[in-house]
């Protein structure tokens, strides 16, 4: 209930369109219950029983024979035929009216729907983009799409009909059942007779549908996981022939859903198919007794038949309301799985301070940090980032280099030990305020399929033309972008596909210098370059460096020979610390084993 409780708290800045619907709901059920009870006065005007007639003089009218003379008794005549007339038109307005209220409550219906949704998918994305780096190693983007696809579109092909069902259908069986108990009380019992054997299937069938919605929300994540991942790496899939492997391991999933499908829409639709039966069993013993008491007399046949109307006519809102279990365990375990991201706590706390510009350094204080609390990643890590200095952190993969990186730029806090910022503590910055001090270029560029200036402006949407212009000549990317085809407008596909790497690397470069921050981490940039486009790299980062304070993460030596100092890791530890002539001199050293390993052509 506390999870339905949150889904609907999402209507309350709509709730002006709520109530239209609740209104325009409403009036359908009562639309339909009036459409049943018109029945009556037609068949008695048809065959001469009217109520009024057949009642004899001085006997007290029922308050049946009073709603519907409430209801009809303006259209009723002497003259048949001219009652028949305007019953006739009386049913076309009562349709045509009906119709506009229902396509007018079905625009308001798709808009509240689609509004809803639409806050639901924001909510659930900026959530998301909110969290810290750790939460997105522990998921994968796959089920983090299908979070925002499925699990949502299943709580909106939920909410909207449900919704709809609970207003609509009660209203129309409350009004119906009145109709019928005006009717005939003993034959309405009797009707009733099977809503306990329907109540009893739903509470059992519950338990299961609960359990196969889960398992097909689950499923449902896991073959949208394997899509994005089979076409985000499809390169790697044909290089290797691999596409068989990824085609039987999407039919897989797609196996292990359909399953979960199949058996939730058996059970799903087991319980209206044993509802509707059962009311046609109590259809038809109605017509049985109804019909010995219109041969003995002591009912109407128009009576009896406008009771079998509305008993067929009551029977849709009921199966609408025994299907609502399957669509509420459904719209819960999607809108469960979606609240799970929705409430996930930050790992990292915001500060409240402002970060200033850098006066001083930024200082690693005995840091350790570990990922899972138990294997150490880094051990005891003490160095110091001088303002206008360039450091560079050197080691084996593995070594912990760009874990020390993500914790300069607070993607998480040190497990003990602490960084200083001028003599504050980083984690006393508000986060974002912090990072705006920072340019990162990592090995992988990540681009969008936006323009070249779109993807250069990322951090500052109202750059001018002439800023971006201005840092893509530092970097060295104006030459190459005046050559594409719409210069800076061009649209350079998902992840920059239409670009080279080296091309990829300088935008990212002119895209760190946009918003001049105080410090540029370069990780690992020109390590998936081929020589041409290192060398290009090479000379727009150090045209970067110049006056500027600088982190270099690199595997080749030659690009940090020009470091300020030059941190060596291995294990998690700092090891050697010294310039690229002093760590040389050491023959025994780490960072001369890894020079000379380089020089002689092998790559570490």
């Amino acid at each position: 209930m506390r999870t339905f409780r949150r889904v609907a708290a999402f209507l309350r800045p709509y709730w002006w369109l709520f109530v239209l619907s609740l209104i325009g709901n409403a009036a359908l059920g009562a639309f339909g219950a009036l459409s049943m009870a018109v029945i009556e006065p037609v068949l008695s005007t048809l065959f001469g029983t009217s109520s009024a007639a057949a009642r004899p003089a001085g006997v007290p009218s029922s308050i049946k024979d009073k709603v519907f003379d409430l209801l009809f008794g303006w259209l009723l005549t002497p003259d048949p035929q001219r009652t028949l007339l305007q019953l006739a038109g009386f049913i076309i307005a009562m349709f045509v009216v009906k119709n506009v209220v229902k396509y007018a409550t079905g625009q308001i219906n798709v808009r509240l729907g689609e509004w809803v949704i639409r806050d639901m998918r924001h909510l659930v994305f900026s959530r998301m983009v909110e969290l810290p780096v750790s939460f997105f190693n522990r998921m994968r983007s796959g089920e983090l799409i299908a979070l925002v696809t499925n699990e949502v579109g299943t709580m909106h092909s939920t909410l909207v009909p449900f919704m709809v069902t609970l207003i609509r259908a009660p209203m129309e069986i409350a009004l119906l059942l009145g109709l019928l108990l005006a009717l005939s009380p003993t034959l309405t019992l009797v009707a009733l007779s099977t809503s306990g054997g329907t109540l009893l299937i739903i509470r059992i069938a519950r338990r299961y549908l609960r359990r196969y919605s889960q398992r097909m929300q689950e499923a449902a994540a896991q073959y949208t996981s394997t899509l994005h991942e089979g076409i985000g790496g499809i390169r790697i899939v044909k290089a290797f022939g691999a596409e068989q492997r990824l085609r039987t391991r999407f039919w897989g999933d797609l196996q292990r859903y359909v399953r979960s499908a199949v058996k939730l829409t058996a059970v799903n639709d087991m319980v209206p198919a044993i509802g509707e039966t059962l009311a046609i069993a109590a259809l038809a013993v109605v017509l049985y007794i109804g019909g010995q008491e219109v041969f003995n007399g002591t009912m109407r046949g128009a009576d009896l038949m406008t009771f079998l109307f509305a008993l067929f006519a009551i029977m849709a809102p009921i199966a609408s309301l025994t299907g609502v279990p399957g669509q509420i365990q459904r719209g819960i375990v999607a809108a469960e799985r979606v609240f799970a991201v929705v409430d996930s706590a930050a790992s990292l706390k915001d500060g409240s301070l402002e970060c200033p510009p850098l006066q001083r350094s930024v200082r690693f204080e005995s840091v350790s940090f570990s990922y899972d609390g138990e294997r150490p990643v880094l051990q005891n890590i003490t160095l110091e980032l001088e303002r206008g200095k360039t450091v560079a952190l050197v080691g084996i993969s593995g070594s912990g280099k760009s874990t020390l990186a993500d914790l300069l730029v607070r993607f998480y806090d040190p497990t003990s030990g602490r960084i200083s910022y001028d003599g504050t503590d980083i984690r006393q910055f508000r986060v974002a305020s912090y990072r705006r001090r920072f340019g990162v270029v990592s090995q992988d560029a990540v681009l969008f399929n936006d323009t070249v200036a779109a993807n250069i402006a990322l951090a500052k949407p109202d750059a001018t033309r002439e800023e971006i212009e201005r840092v893509a000549r530092i970097a060295h990317a104006h030459e190459f972008i005046t050559q594409l085809p719409d210069g800076y407008d061009t649209r350079i596909g998902d992840r920059g596909v239409r670009l080279s790497g080296g091309q990829r690397q300088r935008i990212a470069i002119a895209r760190a210098l946009l918003a001049d921050p105080d410090i540029v981490i370069f990780d690992e940039a020109t390590s998936a370059l081929d020589s041409e486009s290192e060398l290009q790299v090479q000379q727009a980062i150090a045209d970067v460096l110049r006056d500027r304070t600088a982190l270099i993460i690199a595997h080749r030596l030659s690009t940090v020979r020009d470091a300020d100092c030059i941190y060596v890791l291995d294990r998690g530890q700092i090891v050697e610390v010294g310039t690229h002539d002093e760590l040389v001199a050491r023959s025994d050293g780490v960072y001369a084993m890894l020079y000379t390993l380089q020089t002689e052509g092998v790559r570490i």
